[in-house]
């Protein structure tokens, strides 16, 4: 029996597989579905990471492109494959429940019949993504052996297993909207039989409870997480180790996948703070793979077990049971997130940084730069380095992380949180690790305070409105889903037109993600202003007054935003890309979608390289850079400094 059989026999017939990007997720995943398939287990390789490189990670096996529904791969008899692709589930959905949908809402707003069309179109918090969850529940009854997920990196993977509460209190809202029709029924005719509606609403919540038990159940669900023998990816395991823990969802393995042979000094430091992250789960090894061994097959091969402890000292420990990254990330402690005063505003600035910059790639740095690429190409590590060649005290830079599962802190390898901090060593550069989620978060307990006085004071009149009262108060799930990123961005928006900082240079979540994010401004907009409908359709809503504003305050921010974007003067995407076949292919697509959407591109970093890359067809001028693979990662100012200073640049080419 192989090492991989004896992990797929210690596995339940659900596997989840995760990780930081560019670990070897998907890779993992592939060889556990084809080693299952090969044994004769029915098996299904599912991916539901929205960057779709699952085909690419096939290859042969795959003829044709994949989508939503199993395809037998080729050769390999019992191995299936799929591409879920959320918004066709979601699509489905609503041809589905449209109706319904909106009759609910009509009976528990204020809108006339298209507005409540466009609101369903626009809205339904994380509805693509929890529509693509539910639909895995169909997948029990299919007669699968083995169902083995490949999911996006861990920021959003984690939000993905958070979507049953989500769409729980969606499924809430709707029925207190039901609840107001109910009682008004009861009212009229002293009795109440169940409608569409109510069958819809129980089914709803029937399928989330069994999907939260699938998800608990440790003889149905597992995860194993791939790591890899470095600093940032091993502190990023932890975070993810402990945000599995608080969700009560069981881990079943931990492997740690490009081992060198022999290890070098900064990958055993890795691997002794490894050894303190669940040190009672079981460890398996991969080498590093170099040639025709690096695919699935290949990479299945030489999985061996790992060892379980490796002498990790009492610091990592300790490190990982506070939920601290050994890089000193902001923890529980109120003194961890000390504020700093923003610089003054400034005089109008230029275009870009380039007069007043030491290296070339800081001509691609605008008032807003989003550095943009596949999971695990060191977009991070390449975002912080461009805040050290670029800030100066006369002009100042501010690098902010939105991605869900953030790496600044343990890049620049000091203590950053949300509140922004001056960055050691580097005068005139400042960096935040935003919590989009606990940002929106806050709007939403505003908005509900203010709710509750209000209608506290309506019941003090003599109005007794429990039912709007109760709609209104959470009249916020509508909000469209990846609402919480944008809310932070489009705050970053107004930060950069301010004048404060010379550039804000922006690290978001990977590819799928970074997309949608880019594409929700007119999304977010339409909807925003749907809810001021309602609220001035109502006049006892007209009394939310500051919550109101805020609402309104977050239209302006977002059209500015989506202006801003579209400007190439102002704002662009780098891309950071690898020289390796999954990666081109990914960027590539990562070029032409960010492009389609009016965004500039004027830059592409070519990351870790030996030798200089064959430049990617971009359909216009492009500058590309190329940054030198150095053994340990470059962490903290001066190596970042060092590192970036010896990137080389290609000519400006035109590739059409």
């Amino acid at each position: 029996m192989t090492p991989l059989d004896q992990l797929l026999d210690a596995l339940p017939p659900w596997v989840l597989v995760g990780g930081k990007g560019g670990v070897g997720k998907t890779t993992c995943a592939s060889a556990l579905a084809l080693r299952a398939a090969g044994r004769g287990e029915r098996t299904l390789l599912l991916s539901t990471d929205p960057a779709g490189a699952l085909g690419d990670a096939l290859g042969r096996v795959v003829d044709a492109p994949l989508s939503g529904a199993p395809r037998e791969c080729a050769g390999r008899p019992g191995l299936f494959a799929a591409q879920l692709d959320a918004r066709v589930e979601r699509d489905a959905f609503l041809a589905r429940w449209r109706d319904v949908l909106v009759g609910i809402l009509d009976r528990g707003t204020y809108l006339d019949r298209a507005e409540l069309d466009g609101l369903v179109d626009a809205s339904l918090p994380g509805l693509d993504e929890t529509m693509a969850l539910l639909a895995l529940l169909d997948l029990e009854g299919a007669g699968w052996a083995r169902v083995v997920l490949d999911t996006a990196p861990t920021g959003h993977a984690l939000r993905l297993l958070q979507l049953p509460a989500t769409f729980a209190a969606l499924v809430a809202l709707l029925d207190a909207m039901q609840d107001k029709h109910r009682f008004m029924v009861r009212a009229l005719t002293h009795r109440y039989r169940d409608d569409e509606a109510d069958r819809f609403l129980e089914a709803m919540r029937s399928r989330v409870a069994a999907l939260r038990r699938v998800l608990a159940d440790p003889s149905r669900f597992g995860v194993v997480l791939v790591v890899r023998p470095e600093a940032l990816v091993v502190e990023e395991t932890a975070r993810y180790v402990a945000a599995l823990g608080s969700l009560a969802i069981p881990l079943r393995a931990i492997v740690i996948n490009a081992i060198p042979d022999p290890a070098d000094s900064s990958a055993a430091a890795a691997l002794d703070a490894l050894a303190g992250v669940s040190p009672g789960v079981p460890r398996y090894e991969v080498p590093v793979l170099r040639g025709e061994a690096w695919d699935a097959e290949g990479w299945g091969a030489a999985v061996t077990p790992g060892r379980m402890v490796r002498g990790a000292g009492r610091g990592a420990r300790d490190a990982h049971e506070q939920g601290v990254s050994a890089a000193g990330s902001v923890e529980a402690d109120p003194a961890a997130r000390s504020t700093v005063a923003h610089p003054a505003p400034r005089a109008p600035r230029p275009e870009s940084l380039a007069p007043h910059a030491p290296h070339p790639a800081s001509r691609a740095v605008l008032e807003l730069t989003i550095v943009g690429g596949k999971g695990g190409v060191g977009k991070t590590t390449v975002a912080c380095a461009l805040g050290v060649i670029t800030a100066s005290t006369e002009r100042p830079v501010l690098v902010v992380s939105t991605d869900p599962a953030p790496s600044v802190a343990d890049a620049l390898d000091q203590r950053v949180g949300e509140a922004v901090v001056p960055v050691d060593g580097a005068p005139g550069m400042f960096a935040q690790q935003l919590d989009a989620s606990a940002a929106f978060a806050r709007f939403r307990e505003r908005w509900e305070r203010r709710v509750d006085e209000l209608f506290d004071a309506l019941v003090r009149g003599g109005m007794d409105a429990a039912h709007d009262r109760r709609i209104t108060r959470d009249l916020l799930a509508l909000a469209p889903p990846g609402i919480d990123e944008l809310y932070a961005l489009a705050t970053l928006g107004e930060t950069a037109a301010s004048g404060r900082y010379a550039a804000i240079i922006v690290d978001p979540a990977p590819t799928g993600h970074l997309l949608r994010l880019l594409e929700l401004p007119a999304i977010a907009l339409e909807w925003s202003h749907r809810l001021m409908r309602i609220m001035l359709a109502h006049q006892a809503l007209v009394g939310l007054g500051d919550a109101a504003r805020e609402l309104l305050a977050f239209a302006r921010r977002t059209r500015a935003l989506g202006e801003m974007l579209r400007d190439p003067g102002r704002a662009a995407v780098l891309v950071v890309a690898l020289d390796e076949p999954l990666v081109r292919s990914e960027t590539a697509r990562l070029l032409a979608r960010v492009r389609g959407l009016g965004v500039s591109v004027p830059a592409l970093i070519w990351n870790r390289t030996s030798h200089p890359p064959a430049p990617l067809p971009t359909g216009g001028a492009i500058e590309q850079f190329e940054a030198a693979e150095v053994t340990p990662p470059p962490r903290g100012v001066s190596a970042l400094r060092r590192w970036a200073s010896a990137w080389g640049s290609f000519p400006r080419i035109a590739h059409e």
